[in-house]
């Protein structure tokens, strides 16, 4: 009984050290502007056991009205500093359900309602990861339509679990 025991707490203490250790794969975020355009909530996950390869997906809103943008990309993270500051670049296409041009929602110019559109958005930015896990994210992004070409900036904050 007591080498059951012993075994047990063995795994059990194991696990638990391990588990606070182990990178945090998972995140969820709120972003205003980047890829999301106004404001969105994201799920981003990193596809490897260390910062590199990963990916994102979201819903959000854009213009003064509730008009919905759908942001997914992937990302690739670049340490800068320890295990807590990256350079992150990535490329993204967010789905947008009104007649987006580049900076303003344009309702006059026979835009029927429920227009669709695609943006194609690469971006560049930094991340810093803190101690507590949460996550800031400052980036550009160049969003890219049928109406035109532009920069954006973007601010992120959220938590990674």
């Amino acid at each position: 009984m007591r080498k059951v025991l012993a075994l047990f707490l063995g795994i059990a203490l194991n696990t638990n050290v391990f588990g606070q250790d182990a990178f945090k794969k998972n995140e969820v975020f709120l972003e205003l502007g980047g890829n999301g355009l106004l404001a969105s909530l994201n799920y981003g996950r990193q596809l490897t056991n260390k910062p590199g390869l990963g990916f994102r997906a979201g819903v959000g809103t854009y213009g003064t009205g509730t008009f919905l943008t759908i942001p997914v990309g992937v990302n690739y993270l670049v340490r800068l500093i320890k295990d807590h500051t990256f350079l992150d670049v990535g490329f993204g296409v967010t789905y947008t359900k009104a007649d987006f041009r580049v900076g303003i929602i344009d309702y006059t110019e026979g835009t029927e309602p429920g227009h669709q559109s695609l943006n194609y958005i690469p971006g560049i930015g930094l991340r810093t990861y803190t101690s507590k896990n949460f996550i800031w994210r400052l980036n550009i992004v160049a969003i890219k339509n049928q109406h035109g070409f532009m920069g954006y900036p973007g601010i992120g904050f959220g938590k990674k679990f």
